[in-house]
C-alpha cells in the first residue's frame, strides 16, 4: 500500500505516536496488510450498503485506531471492525447523520454537552456536564432511544466532519479530541438514576466499541466526593496509558483546573466558566454549551470536506490541502500577508501562557512591623479551628456516602435491578409532579409579592398626584417628609431641583408614576410565568395519574411496590446529604476567608519563615483527585 511505501520520515508523520504502540517483535506493517485484506473481502461491510460505499472505513487511518484497540491483534481488529460495520448498519447511521434531530434543544437544555473550539493542539474541545443531568425531564420530552441515537450520532460526526475539519486548518491529521467533564452537581439522584446509568453504560460501551483511539486527553473537574468513591473502584481496572491521559481536580480546585485548562485551550476558546475569555453570546456564560463554534463551521472548510474524501483528508498530504490552498492565495497579497504575521505575533504574545503563580500562601514579606506577630498567630488559630472543623464534617459527609454505596448494592441485589428499573418511570413521574407543585407555589408567591407592592405603588401614586392638585391650587396636605417617604430621592437630585417645589413634586410623582409601569410589568411577566408553570404542573399531574393508573390494580408483586423501598430510602438519603453539603459549603466559605487573612497577614510577617501551623493549613486540600 502508497501509505507505507512512503520514507520514512512521512510515514513518521502519518502515525505519530500511534507507532509506539506496536508490541515489540511485532511487524506492524504485516498486520495492517493482514487486517486490510480481511476488511476489504467478506469481512468488510455488506456489498453495496451505505457503509460499502464510504471509502474511510476501511483506510489506513481507520485500521490502526483498532489495531491499537486491539494490541495489534489481527483476530481481534478484524471482528472489532466486523461487529462496527453491523452497529453502523444496524442503528441506520447513514439517516442518522440526516436527521434534524427536532429535540437537540430539549437534550442539550437537560443532558449539557458541546463540541467548542479547540486547543493548542488542534484537537476539537468536547465538553460534558453530567451533573447537570435531569433525566426525568428529559425523558418527558423525548425517549431514552432517541437520546442515544442523537449521541451515536454526533459521534459519528467527529469522525466525519469534526476531525478533518480541525485537520485541515491545522494541516497535519487530528485524530484526537480533548474532553472536559464537568462534574459540578453530580450526586446520588443521579447515579442511581436507572434510566441515566442506562445512557451512560450504553454510551460508554458505543465508545469503546466503535470509536477507540479518539480521546487525547480528558480533564475532570469539580469532582465530588461521591466520585471519589467511584474512582476508587474504577482507577485500578484501568491501564497506565489510559489513566496519564486523565486529569482530575476536585470542586475546591478551580485555580489549579483553570490553570491547567489554560496549558491546553487558548484563552479565546475556552469558555469564560472555566477560566477563559470566549462567552458566545456575549452575556450568558452557558451560551458556549449552545453555540457551534470550530473549524467545522467555517464554510471554506466544509467546502474542502465536501470536494475531497476522508481517507484523503487524513493523511499527511490531504491534511495540507487547505493550508496550501490558503499559502498560494496569501502569496498573491503580500502586503495583507505582511500585516496578517504581525497580527499573528502580536495574538501570540497576548495569547502567551502566563508564569506560574507563586506559592503565595507561604510567602512573607521582610518589611513587616513586630506587633503583627500576634495578630498573625491568632488568625493562623482561627484558620486551624476551622479546618478541624471542616474535617469533621467532612468525614461524616463521607461516611454517610460510604453507608448507602453498601445500602444501595444491598437494596439492588434484595429487590432485584430489573424491578427498580421497570418502576424508575412512575416515581420519575411523582418526582417531577411533586417539584412542579413546588415550583408552581413558589411563583405563585412571587406573583402575591408584586401585587402587594404595586397595590401599595398604586395607593402612594394617587396620593402623590392628589396632593400634587392641592399644591397647584396653593396647599399642600403632604409636609416636605412625607413627600420623602412617599418617593425618597439621593440628595444630590434634589440638591439640583431643591429652589423648584413645584419641579420638585413633579419630579417625584414622575418616580411614582415609574414605580408604578415597572411593577405592572414585573406582574405581567410573573403571571405569563405562573401560566407556563400551571401548564406544566397539569402535564405533570396527568403523566402522573396515567402512571399510577397502571398500578393501581396491581398486586404485592407489582414492580412498584416492591421498589418502594430502594426509592423511598434514596430520597431521605438525598435529604441528608444535601444537608451535609450546605454545611460543608458554609464551613469551606469561612475557612477560605480564615486562609486568606492568614495570607494577608504572613506577607506583613518580619522573619519571612513558616510556622508549621501554617504549613498545615497550606498543605491542606479538600478535595484533592489530581493524578496526572
Amino acid at each position: 500500500d502508497i501509505h507505507f511505501l512512503l520514507p520514512g520520515h512521512r510515514c513518521q508523520s502519518m502515525w505519530g505516536n500511534n507507532l509506539k504502540t506496536i508490541p515489540k517483535g511485532v511487524d506492524g506493517k504485516a498486520r495492517l496488510e493482514a487486517v486490510r485484506l480481511r476488511v476489504n473481502g467478506p469481512q468488510g461491510p455488506k456489498p453495496g450498503s451505505e457503509e460499502d460505499r464510504l471509502s474511510y472505513l476501511r483506510s489506513d487511518h481507520m485500521l490502526v485506531r483498532f489495531l491499537i484497540a486491539r494490541q495489534w491483534d489481527v483476530e481481534k481488529a478484524v471482528a472489532m471492525l466486523e461487529g462496527h460495520y453491523r452497529w453502523l448498519a444496524e442503528t441506520n447511521m447513514s439517516q442518522l447523520l440526516k436527521d434534524p434531530f427536532p429535540e437537540e434543544v430539549h437534550i442539550k437544555r437537560f443532558y449539557p454537552q458541546a463540541y467548542h473550539g479547540t486547543d493548542k493542539l488542534g484537537r476539537p474541545l468536547y465538553i460534558e456536564r453530567p451533573g447537570q443531568i435531569d433525566m426525568p425531564r428529559l425523558l418527558k420530552a423525548t425517549t431514552c432511544e432517541r437520546v442515544l441515537q442523537y449521541v451515536y450520532a454526533q459521534t459519528e460526526l467527529q469522525i466525519r466532519r469534526r476531525l478533518p475539519a480541525c485537520t485541515l486548518v491545522r494541516g497535519e491529521v487530528v485524530d484526537k479530541s480533548l474532553n472536559i467533564m464537568d462534574l459540578d452537581g453530580l450526586s446520588f439522584r443521579i447515579v442511581t438514576h436507572t434510566t441515566a446509568r442506562k445512557v451512560v453504560r450504553d454510551v460508554v460501551t458505543m465508545l469503546q466499541n466503535h470509536y477507540p483511539e479518539c480521546s487525547g486527553r480528558m480533564v475532570i473537574i469539580n469532582a465530588p466526593k461521591v466520585f471519589g468513591i467511584a474512582w476508587s473502584f474504577v482507577k485500578p481496572q484501568l491501564d497506565e496509558k489510559t489513566v496519564a491521559k486523565i486529569s482530575i481536580f476536585g470542586s475546591d480546585q478551580r485555580e489549579a483546573y483553570v490553570r491547567c485548562l489554560l496549558d491546553l485551550v487558548d484563552a479565546e476558546q475556552l469558555p469564560a466558566m472555566y477560566g477563559g475569555k470566549c462567552m458566545c453570546d456575549n452575556k450568558d456564560p452557558l451560551s458556549c454549551m449552545r453555540a457551534v463554534k470550530g473549524p467545522w463551521a467555517d464554510p471554506e472548510v466544509l467546502k474542502c470536506l465536501e470536494e475531497h474524501p476522508l481517507d484523503k483528508i487524513l493523511t499527511p498530504e490531504g491534511a495540507k490541502l487547505l493550508v496550501e490552498k490558503r499559502e498560494v492565495e496569501a502569496a498573491s497579497k503580500p502586503d495583507e500577508t505582511s500585516l496578517a504575521t504581525e497580527d499573528e505575533e502580536a495574538g501570540e504574545e497576548r495569547d502567551a501562557v502566563p508564569p506560574g503563580l507563586p506559592s503565595g500562601f507561604l510567602t512573607r514579606s521582610n518589611m513587616v512591623l513586630p506587633e503583627k506577630e500576634a495578630e498573625l498567630l491568632e488568625a493562623e488559630r482561627q484558620a486551624a479551628a476551622i479546618l478541624a472543623e471542616y474535617q469533621e464534617v467532612d468525614e461524616v459527609h463521607v461516611k454517610t456516602l460510604t453507608d448507602w454505596v453498601a445500602e444501595f448494592n444491598a437494596l439492588m441485589q434484595e429487590i432485584g435491578r430489573p424491578v427498580i428499573e421497570r418502576a424508575q418511570g412512575y416515581y420519575d413521574s411523582r418526582a417531577l409532579w411533586q417539584q412542579a407543585v413546588q415550583d408552581f407555589a413558589h411563583q405563585q408567591g412571587e406573583l402575591d409579592e408584586v401585587n402587594k407592592k404595586l397595590e401599595v405603588a398604586v395607593k402612594n401614586l394617587a396620593t402623590a398626584e392628589a396632593a400634587f392638585e392641592a399644591f397647584l391650587q396653593g396647599s399642600d396636605p403632604l409636609s416636605k417628609q412625607q413627600w420623602e417617604d412617599l418617593a425618597p430621592a439621593k440628595a444630590e437630585e434634589v440638591d439640583a431641583v431643591c429652589d423648584d417645589p413645584k419641579l420638585l413634586r413633579m419630579i417625584r410623582v414622575s418616580w411614582l408614576g415609574d414605580a408604578v409601569a415597572s411593577l405592572q410589568r414585573h406582574r405581567d411577566l410573573a403571571c405569563s410565568e405562573l401560566s407556563m408553570k400551571r401548564d406544566e404542573l397539569d402535564e405533570c399531574r396527568r403523566r402522573f395519574e396515567f402512571e399510577d393508573l397502571q398500578h393501581s390494580g396491581c398486586t404485592w408483586n407489582c414492580s412498584v411496590k416492591r421498589a418502594a423501598p430502594f426509592y423511598e430510602k434514596r430520597r431521605l438519603h438525598e435529604s441528608k446529604v444535601d444537608h451535609q453539603l450546605q454545611q460543608l459549603q458554609i464551613v469551606e466559605h469561612r475557612l477560605k476567608e480564615a486562609r486568606q487573612r492568614v495570607t494577608l497577614l504572613q506577607a506583613e510577617s518580619p522573619d519571612g519563615k513558616s510556622r508549621s501551623r501554617s504549613c498545615q493549613l497550606d498543605e491542606m486540600s479538600l478535595q484533592s483527585f489530581e493524578i496526572a
